[in-house]
Parts: C-alpha cells; structure tokens; sequence
C-alpha cells in the first residue's frame, strides 16, 4: 500500500509505551500504520532516522486577539508556532453579550487563516454565560471555560455585565459544569484579588492607567512579585479547588499558570488527600527568575525566584504538574513596553518556543525524560481539554499531527527565526538545543527545515466533545 506520508526510521515517542524505533503513516489526515523501520512506502517521505518523532504539541493557553485582533493573530501566531511543533492550541477568549451570536464572526475569522488547528475556551463573566452552558456544549462544540479570579469585583467595570464574579457567581457555575452529560473543562485562574488589590493600591492589573510618575519611580520587575504574592495564588487555588470537589468537579479542575513553587507544593498535598485535579506552569515560570526580567516579561502572575523555578520542576517530574502552557498574547514592543514596569502591557508571545524549552532545559538537562516531556506538553494536554485520542498521542485512527526533533540541534532564539508578528522575544539571544526539523498538522507537512511550507486555512475547529 503507497500512503499519502510516510515518516520514516524515527524514535517514536508514545508515553505509556515508551519509545520504539517505526514508520508512521498518514491517510487522509489521521495516522493510518505504524510498522518496523523502512517497510512503508508514501507519495511523500520525511527521513526521521537519527531524529524523534513527537506527538505534535499542544499549547492549551493562549490568548490570540488581545491585542491584534483574532484574524490577524490566527495567521502570524500559527505560522510561528509550527517553527516550534505545535499543531494545536488552545485560545482563551472572554467577551460580555450571549456566545451564541457573537461566536459566528469569530469563527469565520480562524477558519480561514489558522494554520494548525484550535479549540476555544470561553471566560464566563456573568449568570447568563452560565445559563449558555449547555448551548455552548450543544451548538458551538466548545467544552472548556474559565473562571478569571483576577476579574472578581471588576468584571461590571470591566466588561459591562451586571455580576461581580463573587463566590455565588462560581458555586453557581461549577454546579453548571458538574451537571453536563458532555465531559467539561474548567481553567481556573488562581488569585486572591482581595489581597493584590490591596498592596497594588488597588491597581490590580498594573498597567498605563497609573500615573506617569509613579511609571517613571525607577520601580524594577520586583515589584510585580512584591503586589502579586505567591501565597495569595496558592490559597486561592486550594479555595477553588475545595470548592469543585465539593461538587464532584475536582476531576475537571485546572489550575493555569501555577508560577509558585508554594502553589505547586499545595497541589501535590491536595492530590495526597484524594483530589482529582491537574495544574499548568508554563515556559517562563520554568526559564526564568526575576532578576532576569525586565518589561517585556510583565505578565499575571509574575516569575518568581531561583526556588520557585526548581520546585516547579521538580513538580513537572513527580507528575503534579500535568500540563505546560504558555499564556501567549501577541504584541510588539512599541505596543508592550512603556515608560516603566508600570506603564508596560501584560503577555509577550511565547507559544514557537515551548517545546523547544522543555526539551532544552528539561530534557537535555537531564530533568525529565523525553516521554514526560511529550506528556505535559502533548498527551496529557490532549485529555485534560476533551481532545484525545483525536489529539496528543502516536495512534491508528488519531489526527497524523507530528513533530520531528532534531534533540542536538542547537538555535540562538530571534524574532526572525520564530516568524511571528512580535518584533521581540523574552528568549531573545538565549541558546536552546532541541527542534524540530518537520512539523505535520493532520497529514500535511508544514514546517521543512526552517520554512514554513503550509497554508493559512489548513487548521480548523475542533469540536468536542470528540
């Protein structure tokens, strides 16, 4: 049988099966065999021998149209993001007014220009997005939400809706999710907004609407760690936590970018003690310390210190952090950076550079092993958002979404080599050794070698639950 691709005399990674050296093929879109190195034969053949072949990855948290606009987000970032081997991501995506009229637009804006697939999350502000739930289920094919703790007491300034996102608003929507027959994801953002708009002097987002010269006070990045302390993360995250497995939704429950190391301790205690439930970190929570950041790494919650970031390896290793994200926002530096930390907008774009840093500072640094890196970055994504086995595994019948990886391939991190829309990276100059050197979204090869060989409309939508 002659297959449409064959990737061919690879490592392939599979978690729970270890690493085994195979062809794998693609028909129509989905892996279709698996067999001894060299035995199949393609149309197309990608030489993997020498190389590891990866389910393709999966960044869960992003959040695209922040700053650019969906449309214009959905083509650069995506293209960027094949450089790195991610072929899904998902975007957080909160607005005031009913999802079921204002999803349609949105729709038709990523379908034509992703060029790898996605899923949305929607950020649910007030009782009538609850109300939406099972609409949102049943007509848009979207399972996951979020719950913005940081939005709490602000969200009827913010965003216009007549709710303040008090613990009424949560108890009524984790009771919502517990009662769906459709298997359901709910991100929680952790923090205890009581306790940061306190020592922010109320100025909970730090962004340009304080004065100019509070911008220009010589403030460095401590000050992000100083007004958003790790412990008003980590009991917030046990207080949302307690309250899904009062509901029977611990099992559901998504902590995202945990950036303390305390935070991570507390989520290994509440597993100790019989709850269900999976946490996030992302890249710079992992890469960083706050004496190396500067605006362009202002972000909610902050990076933390050197203990912070071992911790939350260690954390990665012992299996309670499941998944990594990145939290990316696309935006360039004239956009970002103002005349002080103050003064700078949240996010920076980090979704082309998350594989690559697990692999480098993880892998290569001897943290975790190669299979657990596929699983907080691929499989274990893919089951915490509704998406396997259609995504995040190496499968007859799954999405032939693939990553090859040169593991010694060593790149100096540029704008110009991640091909996105910022003019700037937090990783800007940093050596990372680890990358693909193909990247297949359902079939299709669409990175080759430094270029990007696919087209904008290839990703779609995936509906769930799958």
């Amino acid at each position: 049988m002659r297959h449409d691709l064959v990737i061919a005399d690879g490592t392939v990674v599979i978690p729970g099966d270890g690493t085994i050296r195979a062809d794998v093929a693609a028909d129509d879109g989905t892996i279709s065999a698996i067999a001894r190195p060299n035995t199949l034969s393609g149309a197309r053949i990608v030489d993997a021998s020498d190389k590891y072949v990866l389910p393709g990855a999966i960044d869960p948290h992003t959040h695209h149209g922040i700053y650019r606009g969906l449309e214009a987000d959905a083509e650069s970032e995506s293209r960027s993001d094949l450089v790195g081997g991610v072929t899904t991501i998902g975007n957080f995506f909160r607005r005031a007014g009913s999802y079921e009229d204002i999803m349609e637009s949105y729709f038709a804006e990523a379908e034509s220009n992703y060029y790898h697939d996605y899923f949305f999350s929607l950020g649910l502000l007030s009782f009538e997005h609850i109300d939406e739930i099972p609409l949102i289920i049943d007509d848009l094919g979207i399972t996951s939400f979020k719950w913005y703790m940081n939005y709490k007491y602000a969200a009827a300034e913010k965003f216009g809706v007549d709710c303040e996102m008090r613990d009424d608003f949560g108890d009524a929507l984790v009771k919502t999710l517990a009662a769906q027959d459709a298997p359901t994801t709910l991100g929680y953002h952790s923090e205890n907004v009581e306790i940061t708009n306190a020592l922010s002097g109320g100025n909970v987002y730090i962004t340009s609407e304080t004065e100019d010269d509070e911008s220009d006070s010589g403030e460095g990045y401590e000050v992000m760690v100083e007004e958003f302390p790790d412990y008003a993360e980590m009991q917030s995250m046990v207080a949302g936590a307690a309250l899904a497995k009062a509901h029977d939704y611990d099992d559901s429950f998504y902590a995202v970018h945990i950036s303390a190391g305390r935070t991570a301790d507390e989520l290994a205690a509440l597993k100790t003690a019989g709850y269900d439930l999976r946490g996030e970190t992302c890249t710079h929570y992992l890469t960083l310390t706050t004496e190396e950041c500067d605006e362009r790494m202002k972000v909610n919650p902050p990076v933390r210190g050197q203990s912070d970031r071992e911790t939350l390896w260690d954390r990665v290793a012992d299996g309670t952090i499941s998944c990594i994200g990145t939290d990316h926002c696309a935006n360039v530096s004239a956009d970002k950076i103002g005349s002080g930390i103050r003064d700078s907008a949240l996010g920076f774009p980090s979704s082309s550079t998350m594989l690559p840093l697990i692999l480098s500072e993880g892998v290569n640094e001897g943290r975790i092993s190669l299979e657990r890196a596929v699983e907080v970055t691929s499989t274990n994504t893919a089951k915490a958002w509704n998406l396997f086995p259609k995504k995040g595994t190496i499968r007859v019948g799954s999405d032939a979404d693939l990553a090859v990886v040169d593991l010694d391939e060593t790149k100096t991190v540029t704008p110009e080599l991640l091909q996105g829309a910022a003019d700037y990276s937090i990783y800007d100059g940093r050596e990372v050794t680890g990358w693909p050197t193909h990247t297949i979204v359902r079939g299709e090869v669409v990175y080759e070698d430094g270029e990007i060989v696919g087209e904008k409309g290839h990703g779609t939508h995936i509906d769930r639950p799958i």
